[in-house]
């Protein structure tokens, strides 16, 4: 008998070892991924700016787009951390956070595409301003989901489902 408590003991501490283990680095993936996304969003907020300053026939930011494609692949990278340590729900909000900040980028080329060529500035500026709301909103639900996870709340899924 005192050998079967000492194996069940061992048993469980292996399982808080290990639970606490998932946790650390499910912490660390959201982490990283939160930071790729703030500096996603550096770099398309100063690419913004650039855009709105610019004038008709001076050329597209091309530098910019491709520093701001480069933040979103490793966007991507770090998102596959995520994938790895889940859970799924938290892994499908970081997917759509990744693609609202895709959306963004490609508003901004739209946009500069408009401000570059004089045309249609006022459609392009409604709609990069919407896809700006779209990446704060997947940002907000993706923090929220993480919230949920890490407080240990139960309602995980219904708080993913209705977000």
């Amino acid at each position: 008998m005192a050998a079967e408590t000492a194996r069940q003991q061992v048993q469980d501490q292996a399982l808080v070892d290990h639970e606490h283990w998932l946790r650390q680095q499910r912490i660390e993936a959201y982490t990283a991924f939160l930071a790729g996304y703030d500096e996603c969003t550096k770099i398309s907020h100063r690419t913004r700016l650039k855009i709105l300053d610019m004038s008709p026939g001076t050329g597209l930011p091309e530098d910019d787009f491709e520093e701001m494609t480069a933040s979103a692949n490793a966007l991507r990278r770090l998102r596959q951390r995520v994938k790895l340590v889940g859970p799924a729900p938290i892994h499908s909000r970081a997917v759509e956070l990744e693609e609202a900040v895709w959306s963004y980028h490609s508003s901004l080329e739209v946009l500069a595409e408009a401000f570059d060529g004089a045309d249609e500035t006022v459609q392009a500026i409604t709609e990069e301003h919407e896809e700006m709301r779209g990446t704060a909103t997947a940002h907000d639900a993706f923090v929220r989901a993480v919230g949920s996870l890490l407080e240990g709340v139960g309602a995980l899924q219904s708080d993913v489902g209705s977000a």
